[in-house]
């Protein structure tokens, strides 16, 4: 998944249009169709599509990636705005590293639940959530609606849009564990799949994010709505006890510079310093 919505349009140059804007129009020879079903049996078909439309008077290329449910009609798109410079581009880095015909995108948990289609993706400190519960008899219909709507299901950061949710967890977990100790002190930049699992509990959603680090982990909770409700270190992420935050961080600090010069003991005597 790609948050790079607003970034594609900002960076590729686009194409002005006619004073006359066009109707949205699909490319067909960009539409992909996969059948699928869930973990728990739920069948549905995922699509890659592509149209064209107007953005600010300029050309632009809109991909989605839509999940129906034949029969009930529930769907779920999201949408990425490309100008046609863009757009080629990702055309030629696609073909560079292609894809098994009906493989999915890794690093997301796609779920059914309550009729309603719920997506999860985590990168890093961020957490984005895809979701909705409109329903179309027939997917014509969906595509029709979604020519005029597509903004509300679009990738991208920072934005405000109706079936998307952002949460943001740096402040609360600390930025160092979304980073590997051996990396701490290296610019080197880093990236990794923090998104462990997901599970619906009531109302409310619980997931399991990865520390960049073994055995890191927290809990995150989400209400129904998918806004934050907590967020929970596990009680063996980073052997920090109960320790307050940044204490803990004051504590993995010492660790690091004092494991060539201390005994085992000697770090003990830092925890109970630390807590007092």
């Amino acid at each position: 998944m790609h948050f790079g919505f607003l970034a594609a349009l900002l960076v590729t140059a686009a194409l002005p249009l006619s004073a006359q804007t066009p109707e949205p129009r699909y490319l067909r020879e960009a539409d992909h169709v996969c059948k699928s079903t869930l973990p728990d049996g739920t069948a549905y078909e995922r699509w890659d599509r592509v149209f064209l439309t107007a953005w600010e008077d300029r050309l632009l290329y809109v991909k989605l990636r839509a999940y129906y449910r034949p029969g009930s009609g529930e769907f779920l798109w999201v949408s990425t705005g490309l100008s046609e410079h863009g757009y080629m581009s990702e055309l030629k880095e696609e073909k560079k590293e292609p894809r098994t015909s009906c493989e999915d995108t890794p690093g997301h948990i796609l779920i059914f639940k309550d009729g309603e289609w719920v997506d999860f993706w985590a990168e890093r400190g961020r957490i984005v959530v895809f979701h909705c519960n409109l329903k179309f008899d027939r997917r014509e219909k969906a595509w029709d609606y979604i020519a005029q709507h597509w903004k509300d299901g679009a990738d991208g950061p920072g934005q405000s849009v109706k079936w998307l949710s952002g949460i943001l967890l740096y402040d609360r977990l600390g930025r160092e564990f979304f980073r590997p100790k051996r990396l701490e002190f290296s610019a080197q930049p880093y990236s990794y799949n923090s998104l462990g699992s997901v599970k619906k509990v009531g109302s409310n959603w619980e997931l399991e994010i990865k520390g960049a680090d073994e055995p890191n982990r927290a809990t995150v909770l989400l209400d129904s709505e998918f806004q934050l409700v907590n967020v929970t270190k596990n009680a063996d992420s980073g052997h920090c006890g109960n320790l307050p935050e940044h204490l803990c961080t004051r504590l993995r600090r010492l660790r690091t510079s004092a494991m060539a010069v201390m005994r085992s003991d000697d770090i003990l005597n830092v925890t109970c310093i630390l807590q007092v």
